[in-house]
């Protein structure tokens, strides 16, 4: 199975690699949106923990007093959009948010609703449309998708690909060793990146009860027993925060759904809630998932509850190291 994936990674790599240089070459035409665009994108299929990313830049182009608006391809999204765009809307209330397979089209709508700068949410690869800045997202617990193009790995491009961001953010900072996120930095200017480098956490800011308003300090997880699920790119970054915070996974594990999966009373019923029996069995006395899942879990809460009493884990995106070289590269993204 190995050798039939890597033979497909191989095809998927001259793909990427003849796209990107036909645009290169100007075969392919870039577009200009009329306003400065900041993108925020990741090499990788997802898992770098970049919604929270995208907010903290969000919010700081707001306090440089510029009207900002987030543009995403909307990937598995409905009528009233996907979970990103749901969780987005909590993290910067009030910022518009467009969703569109066509990212020119738009930010070319956004500039006409008045917006003055575009914040292209997982737009790296997306060279289709200009950008003034490109920040690169890596999870330091896998930053390069096990080194392989997909559908052997999970690279999107071929790591030297780096060299087109002018700033790279390495995140979940604080449960990687300082040798490590110096081994990576040093990875990544070998293959071509000459920008600047910031560290961040994911640090857990509050427990919010499904489908309530109680609330409880993520303190009240140490020595307590859980029962984790998610539906993101990365469960062990989920994992590992929880465990960093003092909870103790129960022996049924963590329920890895799908990313952006879609979440109703027929998964619940068939997944979540007998994933929480055993759970209770194995000791725990609390669920937990994140708020991505939470945005799609909530009309469901009041049925799922019986077995165990389910929290979303608000965090924060928290930057440990550089935080003024990005907000610097922000205001002179802006021109």
């Amino acid at each position: 199975m190995r050798l039939w994936l890597r033979f497909a990674s191989w095809w998927f790599a001259c793909g990427a690699g003849l796209r990107l240089a036909l645009y290169s070459w100007g075969v392919f035409k870039r577009h200009d949106a009329g306003v400065p665009v900041i993108c925020v994108g990741n090499l990788t299929t997802g898992g770098t923990g970049k919604t929270p990313a995208v907010a903290w830049v969000v919010n700081a182009l707001l306090l440089l007093g510029r009207k900002p608006c987030i543009v995403s391809r909307g990937y598995k999204g409905g009528d009233d959009g996907n979970d990103e765009l749901r969780v987005l809307a909590e993290l910067c209330p009030g910022v518009p948010h467009i969703q569109n397979p066509d990212r020119v089209a738009a930010a070319r709508k956004a500039k006409a609703d008045g917006a003055d700068v575009v914040v292209l949410d997982d737009g790296f690869s997306h060279v289709r449309l200009r950008r003034r800045l490109d920040v690169l997202m890596f999870d330091s617990l896998n930053p390069f998708g096990f080194g392989r193009m997909l559908p052997r790995g999970l690279l999107r491009e071929p790591i030297r690909s780096v060299r087109r961001a002018r700033f790279a953010v390495f995140s979940r900072a604080d449960v990687a060793t300082p040798e490590r996120l110096r081994d990576l930095e040093d990875t990544i200017r070998c293959k071509g990146f000459v920008g600047d480098v910031a560290h961040a956490a994911h640090t857990p800011l509050r427990l919010v009860r499904l489908g309530g308003d109680e609330e409880l300090s993520p303190q009240a997880l140490k020595g307590l027993t859980v029962a984790p699920f998610c539906g993101i790119g990365n469960p062990l970054g989920f994992q590992r925060t929880l465990e960093a915070a003092g909870a103790v996974i129960s022996g049924v594990g963590v329920l890895q759904l799908d990313d952006h999966q879609h979440m109703d009373a027929r998964l619940a019923k068939r997944q979540i809630e007998p994933f929480l029996r055993a759970s209770k069995e194995a000791g725990a006395v609390m669920a937990l998932c994140t708020q991505k899942d939470a945005v799609k879990l909530r009309a469901l809460a009041p049925d799922m509850t019986a077995e165990l009493p389910i929290y979303e884990l608000r965090v924060e995106f928290r930057i440990l190291k550089g935080e003024e070289d990005l907000r610097r590269a922000l205001a002179n993204a802006l021109g």
